[in-house]
């Protein structure tokens, strides 16, 4: 008797610990704001978007937040939000700096649907041991249509160039609001994002060494953003409410002086081989 008394204990105990032997899903940051994206876009989302976006982790690593019965998805707070509920929030491969992302873009056909898309959004995260967390967003309430970077250009074609570009009217249109700048590169084969430098007040950045390879293709990715300083900050809930993107194609050149190596390299090869020819 005292043995299965003992053993149901035992199973009792084990099943109260998470399916999987993990923990549930851990918020990184979540993200709801206005976004103006290019005609040129390499996604193919052109226009006026709300993104609703996720980044977060799992102790069962990226396959617990994206195997079977694993979802994200958002509620909105705004009772004339025009879109189904809740909003299911697919995976963003294509961006992996800051955890396991997830992405949805919205299409708006203006400014005249900004009332309903402003609010929170209560994110959820569930993995594929049923495990679920959610938190609240910020509140997106000054919405405006960020005009797209112009002016796209590098100080030169090495790997270490300076990414400038011009902001048409960098002065925001709602109180409340500060416009600072933002870059992403992305792997122009692949298209993922493999650096991020973070906001600045002003739109110029310097790559760091050893991030791009000569003769390889890249896409630089201004933004414009428009930021709530009315809000605390939060790494959780950044205070992003608007965007503009633009893209460059660049593909960096050897500098001169791994030019000139390779050419001492080569012709250093071709007298080896003049010398070892047999002579007539």
């Amino acid at each position: 008797m005292r043995k299965v008394v003992f053993t149901s204990l035992v199973l009792i105990v084990v099943l109260s610990f998470p399916l999987g032997g993990y923990a549930a899903p851990v918020f990184v940051n979540d993200l709801a704001f206005i976004e103006n994206r290019p005609a040129d876009d390499i996604f193919g989302l052109t226009g006026l978007k709300l993104q609703l976006d996720v980044a977060a982790t799992d102790s069962g690593g990226t396959g617990a937040l994206t195997g079977a019965g694993a979802k994200t998805q958002a509620t909105s707070s705004n009772g004339t939000f025009p879109f189904a509920q809740p909003v299911i929030i697919p995976l963003n491969s294509f961006f992996s700096l800051t955890g396991v992302e997830f992405t949805a873009n919205l299409p708006l056909s203006g400014a005249a649907d900004f009332s309903k898309v402003t609010g929170t959004y209560n994110f959820s995260v569930t993995n594929t041991s049923a495990q679920t967390t959610s938190d609240t967003s910020h509140n997106l309430d000054k919405p405006e249509i960020v005009p797209i970077p112009t002016g796209l250009h590098t100080s030169n074609s090495s790997t270490t160039p300076v990414f400038s570009f011009t902001d048409p009217n960098p002065t925001p249109g709602v109180n409340g609001l500060i416009r600072l700048y933002d870059t992403f590169i992305q792997d122009g084969v692949t298209k993922d994002v493999i650096f991020q430098f973070g906001t600045s007040a002003t739109p110029s950045f310097l790559v760091p060494s050893g991030l791009l390879l000569p003769g390889h293709p890249y896409f630089f990715r201004a933004f414009s953003d428009d930021i709530d300083t009315t809000e605390p900050v939060s790494t959780i809930h950044p205070r992003l409410e608007n965007r503009a993107s633009e893209y460059l194609s660049f593909t960096p050149v050897p500098e001169p002086s791994s030019l000139f190596l390779l050419g001492s390299g080569l012709a250093a090869l071709a007298s080896v081989v003049w010398r070892r020819h047999p002579r007539r």
